[in-house]
């Protein structure tokens, strides 16, 4: 009993947040109401789950909007029982939540004009278009009288949740361990629990089967709070649109001469396997990859191909939905992360293919399992997944090739046709391999022999694939993530550093040889759905290698500078103008700046450029990535 009486001021503000959370039950249906042609339910059941699940969400984002509330009840002090401290703890639960409903309540117009919730540049939009506010507000004047019923039912919890405050003198030295027991307690739900990223507007992806109900699953405070701490980009005006649209578009109207291929497409992601490792490539002595060596000889191979990034979610991002990293953050941990967003698996679930995104790390690394469903993955496999905890390798998950078996063996239950990405992590920073071929290899560099060990296990996938039904009737695409590190002198500039290996394989057929074309990973996507003669329009950052009629370039971004290349010439540009025009072809090292020459190709190129950019910003501002169709 004498327990019980010190935890009534947790007790206290425990209500409080039920009453909350309550009110903010009522602005997710509020929001599902006034948008309900946005959001394809289904069935009651899962728009009950969706409320249910949605409660994680809110209480991450009332812990964040009331910490203050929540101080002023755990503080162990015996003030907290004199009535005007209470008044002011009423109008600071007023006052707070009253702010945070105006966008919460706001939201439920605007997701009609950007269908995401809104995020903190979405604010700056409001402050340069008054005029257009004010339009606002009158095109949807019932919400403010939505706002002003949620503010008295606000009122009114607050008074139904209020205890009268016992008369009993509390114990500072309970009070003192009640404090960061409470404490941790509020950490964890501003996390929404203890899983290794906190929760955010990406998290609602694992919880629907429809991206399009992402939206719903989260509320606006919280994509707001997230947003506010990342960097926007600002849209761009370089070009008129007309000019824009003769260099660059990103939507695509694919009209093939021939029946769509029903073929499997599997596609392997490498880390960090830049172009220096791969032996056919290179002058080895002794090739670190003597398979990949021997399957170049049996696929088409692109010698002249670009990763778009330098982290792993950018290539990822790049590769399976063709959004090329021209923006600080990575699209996953961007405040665009909301966006809605088709990938090659989205784009083949509608022809009916069954998918899965294989990748062995730990639970939660780099938000893959929420990206992979944002993009159209229905199936995701972690280490989790794998049934041998025994083949972790103590650091990043488990070892590439039990893993890689396991993926051949998972893969050869789905059904036909179907698409898979695997992607591998053994070959990462610190390199440690497993024992037995540590002591195969014992005098060779880490790095090389992290490098040699997942050549070995790919290997080994292909020999166990080649023994299943769907091997034949595959088309295998192996590239890489992102460059690594780098000790050839030659891989270390603008250029070499983002080479890595692309090569399509197709069993028994004739899709073989060289392709000396500029290819990047943005173009994988657009290359395979014109492989497979796609039929339906999407948008892609990227062009078909099979279109020889199209302009090929490779764009990337890195500490502030925008870099495209073409089959000889990089570009250096800083945003404002250009800095830099090499002939890396003939001038390796880049040591000779010929931006000054004033050749016209220069100009040609920039604009290309500043058309990518200008289309890259504009669409991840106004969340039309994909394709209206």
């Amino acid at each position: 009993m004498k327990l019980r009486g010190e935890l009534f001021f947790v007790k206290q503000l425990g209500l409080r947040f039920l009453g909350l959370l309550l009110v903010w039950m009522v602005c997710r249906i509020g929001f599902y109401i006034f948008n309900t042609d946005a959001f394809p339910i289904g069935s009651v059941w899962n728009f009950l789950k969706l409320l249910f699940f949605g409660l994680r969400f809110d209480l991450a984002a009332l812990v964040y909007v009331n910490s203050l509330l929540a101080l002023t009840y755990i503080i162990p002090f015996s003030f907290r029982k004199n009535l005007i401290y209470q008044k002011v703890q009423k109008w600071i639960f007023i006052l707070v939540n009253s702010i945070t409903l105006i966008f919460e309540v706001g939201d439920m117009g605007y997701f009609r004009f950007s269908f995401r919730r809104a995020i903190g540049s979405d604010l700056n939009l409001i402050g340069e278009t008054t005029n257009m506010a004010f339009q606002f507000f009158y095109d949807f004047w019932y919400l403010m009288v939505v706002y002003a019923l949620l503010v008295v039912l606000l009122n009114f919890i607050y008074k139904k949740t209020t205890l009268p405050t016992p008369n009993i003198k509390f114990n500072f030295i309970i009070q003192i361990l009640i404090f960061p027991v409470v404490i941790g307690l509020l950490i964890i739900g501003m996390r929404g629990g203890i899983q290794l990223r906190p929760i955010m507007s990406l998290t609602a992806a694992q919880y629907v089967d429809d991206m399009r109900l992402m939206p719903l699953q989260t509320n606006t405070t919280l994509s707001l709070l997230f947003s506010v701490q990342q960097d926007f980009i600002e849209e761009k005006k370089y070009l008129p649109k007309e000019e824009e649209a003769k260099l660059f578009s990103i939507s695509k109207n694919p009209k093939p001469q021939s029946e769509f291929k029903k073929e499997n497409v599997f596609i392997i992601v490498l880390e960090s396997f830049g172009k220096e490792h791969i032996g056919f490539f290179n002058d080895y002595e002794k090739s670190p990859t003597p398979f990949i060596d021997s399957l170049m000889l049996e696929s088409w191979y692109f010698e002249n191909a670009y990763a778009d990034g330098v982290r792993s979610t950018q290539g990822i991002a790049a590769i399976s939905a063709s959004v090329p990293a021209l923006m600080d953050n990575a699209l996953m941990f961007s405040p665009y992360q909301g966006n809605r967003l088709d990938g090659i698996a989205a784009h083949l679930g509608k022809k009916g293919y069954s998918s899965g995104f294989f990748h062995g790390s730990n639970p939660g690394s780099m938000e893959f399992e929420r990206f992979s469903k944002l993009t159209g993955y229905q199936n995701f496999y972690d280490r989790t997944a794998y049934p041998n905890q025994e083949d972790y390798d103590g650091n990043w998950g488990i070892w590439d090739a039990p893993f890689f078996q396991f993926t051949a063996n998972e893969v050869d239950k789905y059904q036909e046709p179907f698409t898979a990405l695997l992607f591998s992590l053994t070959s990462h920073h610190p390199y440690y391999v497993e024992k037995f071929f540590e002591e195969k290899h014992p005098n060779e560099k880490p790095l090389l022999r992290a490098i040699r060990y997942t050549d070995f296990a790919l290997k080994q996938f292909f020999e166990t694939a080649k023994t299943m039904d769907w091997y034949d009737n595959t088309l295998f695409i192996i590239t890489a993530d992102h460059v690594g590190k780098r000790s050839i002198r030659k891989y270390k500039t603008l250029v070499g550093s983002f080479q890595i290996p692309l090569l399509f394989y197709k069993p028994n057929s004739d899709l073989k040889g060289k392709n000396a074309s500029i290819i990047q990973q943005t173009d994988i996507l657009p290359t395979v759905l014109e492989y497979l003669n796609y039929d339906e329009s999407y948008n892609a950052f990227g062009e078909s290698a099979f279109d020889t009629l199209a302009d090929k370039n490779a764009y990337m971004y890195s500490s502030q500078i925008y870099q495209i290349l073409n089959d000889s010439l990089l570009l250096s540009f800083d945003q404002k103008e250009t800095i830099g025009v090499y002939n890396y072809k003939k001038d390796v090292f880049l040591q000779q700046d010929i931006k000054d020459k004033n050749y016209p190709v220069n100009t040609l190129l920039e604009n290309k450029l500043k058309a990518v950019i200008q289309a890259h910003h504009r669409a991840m501002i106004n969340n039309q990535l994909v394709n209206p169709n």
